[in-house]
């Protein structure tokens, strides 16, 4: 039933055939649409499919209206200084470290992540607060630049209310990453969260609430994919950050485009991760384990095309059929469980489709390639730990694969492995396995990525800056970046 509800027309389609949502925006002219009525934001269970909660979408009105008190909350909050804007940042970080486990619960419950995961990104998300509050005045107070002129500096002003728009795999932590830097320079926010995980989108509208903003400096928004255009040509709105999948970004930026919107954009990724021929065995499977099956698979930069070097490709392999059989896949609730449930059912049915398309198309399956057959975990999301040999055509390198399935590609030696690496619409990140720091670094400048991370797995840091290039979409979010991104970078000359 479920399956049925998420398909509707070809031109209003909000697909989740990736780590993030696919929207296919309708042609809208004249008149906006009124949201669809076959679906609706739902909350449901994915360990075992029950339906928790469910919440309509937003009439055109009702959403006009967050828009219209999003720009009325701008103009006040625009003009508050920002010791007082740090103050709430900090106050929203210690709510957060108070209420640890039941945001962690929510999470777990509307999209399948272990619940010691879970509470690991509630905790990042507090961490990423203070990193800005006690960060802010280094990264927007004025600068002078010395000129000809009396005093000439650069000054940092917000743009406005933004539509930001976060899918199911960090839904709590991705509210923060792009959107605390946001709020300090003084913009306002109106939150789309993924329409699979409305609970974790109302608690952090709560907590903002609780912590300051509560004037409506954020709100969170129910809206359908055909309301995008009705946000995004609105005259108080000013820019989109979107987090999700190439072809939803793609649609997105060109309606920013279309009505001269900022915009800012972390799409899909299709990573390599490259093992060469010094590599520590042990720990270049220990790497790709832990980047492969992290949160299910479902990360964009984590690694998803392996490409180990000749002369150890055999036993690479031999050691990660030796490591997997031991890896927990249970309920996300319990504390070993190291692997729960994809975030929903058509995630699953996709995955099942790409391993046997891919077999079709010539890929070995060597391990794994199926639903767990565990009698708790029947009615479950769960797809056990899959590896598959391919040759360099084949599905699983063209498409994001986002689910727990390991595809290795033999190459030899570092060209080759540079050449098949960039050979892909993505750039998101990329991580290489070597004793030799400097071939390794020397290695990596020849990636098109947008990270690159040596004998460690690629992870987003609120002190260095997160984003892809390609397909991967443009714009980058932490550090000072993640402020200049949404801030109107003003030149200001005095002279006498």
């Amino acid at each position: 039933m479920f399956i049925k509800l998420i398909r509707i027309s070809f031109f209003a389609i909000i697909l989740f055939s990736t780590n993030k949502f696919v929207l296919s925006i309708s042609n809208m002219q004249g008149q906006q649409p009124q949201p669809s009525t076959t679906r609706s934001f739902q909350s449901r269970n994915p360990f075992n499919n029950e339906l928790i909660a469910e919440f309509p979408f937003l009439s055109n009105e009702e959403l006009t209206q967050k828009i219209e008190k999003s720009w009325e909350a701008f103009k006040h909050y625009r003009e508050t200084d920002l010791a007082s804007r740090c103050e709430k940042i900090l106050k929203l970080a210690s709510l957060i470290d108070e209420n640890v486990d039941k945001y962690a619960q929510i999470i777990t419950e509307e999209m399948g992540k272990p619940f010691l995961t879970a509470k690991s990104e509630v905790q990042k998300s507090a961490v990423h607060c203070r990193f800005y509050a006690q960060n802010a005045e280094k990264f927007i107070k004025s600068e002078i630049v010395t000129t000809e002129h009396k005093r000439s500096q650069v000054e940092y002003h917000p743009l406005g209310p933004l539509f930001h728009i976060i899918p199911f795999n960090y839904p709590f932590f991705l509210v923060f990453k792009g959107g605390i830097s946001a709020l300090l320079v003084g913009n306002t926010i109106l939150h789309r969260t993924a329409d699979s995980t409305p609970r974790c989108g109302k608690a952090v509208e709560e907590l903002m609430i609780q912590a300051g903003f509560s004037n409506g400096e954020f709100q969170n928004v129910y809206t359908s994919t055909e309301q995008t255009e009705l946000v995004l040509s609105h005259k108080y709105i000013r820019g989109v950050s979107f987090t999700g999948s190439t072809r939803a970004g793609r649609s997105i930026a060109s309606i920013a485009g279309k009505y001269a919107k900022k915009a800012v954009m972390e799409l899909g990724g299709s990573d390599p991760f490259i093992v060469l021929d010094d590599a520590n065995i042990e720990k270049a499977v220990n790497l790709a384990m832990t980047s492969r099956l992290s949160n299910c698979g479902q990360v964009c930069f984590s690694g998803k095309r392996f490409l180990i070097d000749s002369q150890i490709y055999d036993q690479f392999k031999d050691k990660l059929l030796e490591k997997l059989p031991s890896f927990k896949v249970g309920n996300p609730m319990n504390d070993d469980t190291q692997l729960g449930p994809l975030a929903r059912p058509d995630l699953l049915a996709n995955i099942e489709r790409q391993v046997k398309e891919a077999v079709d198309q010539g890929a070995k399956l060597i391990y794994g390639g199926k639903k767990s057959e565990e009698p708790e975990l029947k009615n479950g999301n769960f797809y056990l730990p899959t590896i598959c040999e391919v040759e360099k055509e084949n599905l699983l390198i063209r498409e994001e694969v986002f689910g727990p399935v390991f595809t290795l590609i033999k190459v030899n030696g570092e060209k080759e492995a540079v050449q098949v690496a960039n050979d892909t619409e993505y750039g998101l990140g990329c991580v290489i396995v070597s004793s030799n720091l400097e071939r390794a670094e020397t290695l990596g400048k020849k990636i098109d990525s947008g990270f690159v991370f040596v004998n460690s797995v690629v992870r987003s840091d609120s002190r260095l800056p997160s984003g892809g290039i390609k397909g991967s979409g443009f714009g980058r979010e932490c550090g000072e970046f993640g402020v200049y991104e949404f801030a109107n970078i003003k030149t200001v000359v005095i002279n006498e």
